[in-house]
């Protein structure tokens, strides 16, 4: 799968990439083989710890059954964005990872991931997300890319 890039010159450093994980972009889309050959990508909340990208979801529906099927998986994320009229161009920074989906059935770490969740979206209510956490764990299933290959690309022109 590993392909070099294009413009090479437009590839972020690896360890930059990493600390954009861990402190920028929401969400990105996850990808995986759907039905009949066709692609099925949908957004998702992320968190990037350990060096593997996590997600969390409902235990049953169209993606858990396509990732029973074949874990293979791209997730993709744009960091950000800003679309430039006069240069007929966008600044971007994304990044696109590709693996191996494994399903977390190991408590501490499934914990660990969801805790990782509440700091990172809303740790002004970690008292309540805890209780949420508790509440919710039987009923989700906790997604863990592990990373084959990983690359950032941006054009930031002379604004960024």
């Amino acid at each position: 799968m590993s392909r070099e890039m294009y413009k090479k010159e437009r590839q972020i450093p690896d360890e930059t990439v990493k600390k954009m994980l861990e402190n920028y972009g929401s969400e990105g889309t996850l990808a995986v083989n759907g039905d009949d050959g066709y692609p099925y990508c949908v957004p998702m909340n992320f968190v990037y710890v350990n060096d593997a990208i996590y997600m969390h979801s409902a235990k049953y529906g169209y993606k858990i059954d396509a990732l029973q099927a074949d874990q293979k998986a791209c997730f993709s994320v744009i960091v950000r964005s800003e679309v430039v009229p006069e240069l007929f161009t966008t600044r971007y920074e994304s990044i696109v990872a590709t693996g191996d989906i494994e399903f977390i059935e190991d408590d501490s770490e499934r914990q660990l991931v969801m805790e990782a969740f509440i700091d990172r979206f809303s740790p002004d209510f970690r008292e309540g997300g805890m209780k949420f956490i508790k509440g919710a764990m039987g009923k989700t299933a906790v997604l863990k890319l592990n990373i084959k290959e990983m690359k950032g690309k941006a054009f930031r022109s002379d604004k960024w």
